[in-house]
């Protein structure tokens, strides 16, 4: 299974983040568990949201289930609509694959008036159908606020303790000022949940120069041995 980059399920969170934050009650449809889709449905369940992942490939589905990236897996859309009823009603983020050619998969719900909040990966032509009836497709994360870097940092020791208390040193340097500064306290506070063992020693944050230099001297005093990069340099 092709693994995306911390950074792209990072961006794809901020960019779910400017349609309400958060997405609770809120659908994202995707088509595809590659490695984007995976950031996808990462992003929307740390953003608040339920999500729909149609796959052909159930081999690729099953992965994703095994390293906690998917919640279900199921072999037909009514079992998949079932479950996510319930956890919309809620408001609780939830994501469910289905083992089904998307097309087809699609096309149905179509057909049956099912209708999702969000698109990502969606054909054009069926995508159109959806926004017709007010659903939006989410844009690739766009590219990098000019006025921030990407800060990423890991550790080795003791990583779960560790980790916490860099993302508290993380969010008590952020700007309350700046109207990204929610969504990215979101990200610090519910992102581990969702990424799992494979991401558990590793967290990235895009952060100003002032932020920057208010966390770093921190880190350096507190972490010693934790491995930093800004902009994918070493810091």
């Amino acid at each position: 299974m092709l693994l995306p980059e911390l950074s792209l399920v990072h961006d794809q969170f901020l960019a779910l983040s400017q349609f309400g934050h958060p997405l609770r009650g809120k659908l994202l449809l995707r088509s595809q568990l590659d490695a984007e889709g995976i950031a996808a449905v990462i992003a929307a369940s740390i953003a608040g949201a339920a999500s729909l992942c149609v796959d052909a490939d159930a081999d690729r589905l099953r992965e994703g289930l095994r390293a906690g990236f998917i919640d279900f897996v199921v072999a037909d859309l009514d079992e998949s609509l079932r479950i996510l009823k319930n956890e919309l009603r809620r408001a609780r983020p939830v994501s469910v694959g289905v083992t089904v050619d998307p097309a087809r998969s699609i096309a149905a719900m179509i057909e049956r008036g099912l209708q999702p909040d969000l698109l990502s990966a969606v054909s054009q032509s069926q995508a159109r159908i959806f926004q017709e009836r007010g659903a939006i497709a989410v844009p690739r994360p766009a590219t990098q606020d000019p006025g921030t870097s990407l800060l990423a940092w890991s550790v080795a020791d003791n990583p779960a303790r560790s980790m916490h208390r860099l993302s508290e040193l993380a969010e008590a340097s952020l700007d309350p000022q700046r109207a990204d500064t929610a969504a990215r306290r979101r990200w610090l506070a519910q992102s581990p949940r969702y990424l799992g063992r494979t991401f558990a020693t590793r967290q990235c944050l895009h952060m100003t120069a002032t932020e920057i230099a208010d966390f770093l001297p921190q880190v350096q005093a507190e972490f010693p041995g934790a491995k930093i990069t800004r902009d994918g340099e070493a810091v």
